[in-house]
């Protein structure tokens, strides 16, 4: 990249980092979506299911939330272009000599960094539900977010540069966000045993031998195993890679194969980081 291209992208990332932090509205919402969904959901559900393949509820939905809050800091990125481009902002980008390609990439990196750090608001509350993170758990599971980041906001920019009003901008994320949380395995596993009573009250020692030979309940419980049609639409999903992968990073748990979730949630960035260059090119050329 050239020395103009890599200023673009640099200016524009830099915008989304300025425009969060004075924005304190964003940051309230993601502390207030951790309460609602950890605190209240975690601990009032928990009550009830106790455990999940020997996780409390609570730190079963912990990487859900920290999800939840990437889903929307990313696609707000993308209804910021949607303002841009209603207020004449993204039309001067539009005639600029700055190639799609620095312009796309500053827009999608400051939004994946911002989904940085609304992610780490809910991890911030890890120890409050008992998971404790090494540093490398932490440097793992920021760079799991930062992939979340940059595929979301590439696909919050794909649909913004594709709707012209905010109206319109405001309804299709609200009918993406919904799919791609609920129907990642943020709340339910695909498939495991919930409600089981009694493994989270032995040694953590024993514990942790009991989890290296498979065993991750005792004293009951019920085996949940998704509809066929519900578990393919799960799969079809990216988050759902995505999100066994951070909550293999949180809490050294996962259901799908490692290697799968990787290419995954790597190839859904790569894809439509594509697509929004694309369609960026597009937008240039009307």
């Amino acid at each position: 990249m050239s020395a103009l291209s890599l200023s673009v992208t640099e200016a524009l990332w830099r915008r989304e980092l300025t425009r969060y932090l004075r924005d304190p509205s964003q940051i309230f919402g993601g502390l207030s979506r951790t309460v609602l969904w950890l605190i209240i959901l975690g601990f009032g559900l928990g009550a009830t299911l106790r455990e999940i393949e020997g996780y409390s509820y609570a730190q079963y939905v912990l990487p859900g939330v920290a999800l939840l809050n990437v889903l929307f800091a990313s696609l707000q990125s993308g209804f910021q272009l949607v303002y841009d481009r209603q207020h004449g902002l993204l039309r001067q980008i539009l005639i600029s000599p700055a190639p799609s390609l620095s312009v796309t990439l500053g827009k999608i990196l400051g939004g994946a960094t911002v989904a940085v750090a609304q992610g780490l608001i809910p991890i911030a509350f890890a120890p409050v539900v008992g998971v404790q993170i090494s540093l490398l758990a932490l440097a793992g599971a920021m760079a799991v977010l930062f992939a979340m980041g940059v595929g979301l906001t590439g696909l919050g920019v794909l649909i913004a540069l594709r709707r012209g009003s905010i109206d319109n901008f405001g309804s299709i994320s609200n009918g993406v966000i919904q799919p791609l949380y609920f129907l990642s395995g943020s709340i339910f596993p695909l498939k495991g045993i919930v409600g089981g009573i009694g493994f989270l009250d032995i040694p953590p020692a024993l514990r942790d031998q009991l989890r290296m030979h498979g065993i991750n309940a005792i004293g009951g419980g019920w085996v949940v195993e998704l509809p066929g049609w519900l578990d393919m639409l799960v799969r079809l999903n990216p988050m759902t890679y995505s999100l066994d992968l951070l909550r293999w990073c949180l809490l050294d748990f996962h259901q799908l194969q490692l290697a799968t979730n990787l290419a995954v949630t790597a190839g859904f960035g790569l894809v439509t980081t594509v697509l929004a260059i694309r369609a960026l090119d597009r937008a240039r050329q009307r």
